[in-house]
Parts: structure tokens; sequence; C-alpha cells
């Protein structure tokens, strides 16, 4: 709302609306106001007495209660950051602030408390011969993987003669609360068990973002591990081979090699 119109509104009202001629120390600017000229025609009969910043007059004589007006009559976008923090310090309304202020610092630390440590992540699981290969999502809310992403999922699953079909999906969390890595952990290694008793397999190869990985297994990829009962291996996700092949793709491919994983 401009000053204008919220003169205009006070006026309405039946409030004495005034704006201080001359500016006081610490007080914000008064803004220049282009009053039209039926409403300055108009405002004496409309609200009462109102002092006209065009009529010259003393100076108050009470300079404490005029920064708090001059304060209120001028929008806060006006005034110049050094004037409004030293008009709030010298008038009396700065007290009023004070409740919200300590408020505000009592709720600050809130966020921190409610923070709670989880994993987000959607795997889609294929069986080429006697391996399982699960391969996380870069998107885990999408319906499936990206576009680039299940070209290359299709071509590890042809090392183990394999080839994609209805997946198998395993989402974390399980439901909406957060679950933390040693829960996503355990269920993951059930949801494998599950797997393998329900369709075979020997063995496990993930393709994973290091932060999940490690936060799972706690240990590094590329080395060797159990899950649900099954020799497992963790090697880079596919978004990591998409965005730098050289380095992920000759990772994971030399840790495939050393411990098995390059056929069937």
């Amino acid at each position: 709302m401009n000053e204008a119109q919220r003169q205009s509104y006070l006026k309405a009202m039946g409030l004495t609306p005034w704006v201080a001629r001359v500016a006081l120390p610490g007080a914000a600017p008064s803004p220049v106001l282009d009053w039209p000229e039926e409403e300055q025609a108009n405002a004496p009969a409309s609200a009462g007495p109102v002092v006209d910043v065009a009529v010259p007059s003393r100076e108050p004589e009470a300079p404490v209660d005029v920064p708090l007006a001059a304060a209120e009559s001028s929008p806060a976008e006006h005034a110049p950051e050094a004037s409004a923090a030293d008009a709030l310090a010298k008038a009396p309304s700065a007290r009023s602030v004070a409740p919200a202020q300590e408020q505000a610092k009592e709720e600050a630390p809130a966020p921190a408390k409610a923070k709670v440590k989880g994993l987000t992540f959607t795997l889609e699981a294929h069986l080429g011969g006697t391996t399982w290969l699960l391969c996380a999502q870069e998107d885990s809310q999408a319906p499936g993987l990206g576009r680039f992403e299940a070209p290359l999922m299709a071509n590890l699953l042809a090392l183990f003669q394999g080839r994609p079909q209805r997946p198998r999906r395993f989402f974390c969390p399980l439901t909406e609360q957060p679950m933390p890595a040693h829960e996503a952990a355990q269920a993951l290694s059930a949801f494998v068990a599950g797997l393998s008793e329900q369709s075979g397999g020997e063995r496990v190869l993930l393709c994973l973002p290091e932060t999940v990985a490690e936060a799972l297994f706690e240990q590094p990829r590329y080395q060797p591990f159990e899950l649900g009962r099954l020799p497992a291996l963790v090697i880079s996700s596919l978004a990591e081979m998409l965005a730098d092949p050289v380095q992920h793709k000759k990772a994971s491919w030399q840790a495939m090699q050393a411990h098995g994983y390059d056929g069937v």
C-alpha cells in the first residue's frame, strides 16, 4: 500500500494523518507525497484537523514522540538501513518488538532438533544368469531408470546373458518416515534374500552412489562383502558412469574383473 492510499484510509476511519516537516535525528525520512488537488481540498472537511505539510509550523517540542510518528508515516522500503536501525534503537516502539525477537531466538534451534538422518533411494533389480543386478535410479521419485541409464543397465545385464524384463524394485524409505542407514541395510538384505529364494541367483552386483553405498555397508565401494547370504559387490552408479566414464567405468570394470563379475 502506498503512502497516499494509507493516509486516505486513515482519514476515512476518522484518524488524523500527518507528516513531520522537519527531519529529526535518528528518524526515517518522510516521503514527498503527490496529493491530488481534490484530496487536498477535501482533506480538512473529511478528516478533522490535519497538519498540512505545506503550511509552516514550529518545530515539535516533544522530539521523543515525533520520531515514532515519522517512522510510522514512511514506507520501510524507502528508509536506509542505518536510519531504520537507529530509529528502532531510539524510538519507544522498539520495545514492542523485543518479545518477538526473543521468541525468534528461542525458536531458532528447532530445525536442528527435528533433523533426522535418513537415506532416500530407489533400486531397480534384474536377474542375469546367476547375478542379480541392482541399479540405483538417479531420480528416486521417477517411475524407472532414465533414458540414458536404462541402455547402460541393459549393457551390464547382457554381460551376464540377461535382458531387461519387468524389474523388481526396492524403495527406501519403505514408508513416509525417514529410514536410518542401518535399518535400510537390513531391509535391503532381506529384499535380496527374498529375490534369491523366489527366483534363484547366486550373487549380487549393485550400482550405487558412493554416499549411499558407504552409509549402507560402512565400507568403500569395489570391495566384496555379503548381502542377504549372497556374495555382493558395489560399483559406481549408472549416473556416475555416464557423467565421468573414464573414472567410474574403469574403476567398476577393474573391480568386476578382480572379483569374478566379468561374466557368467
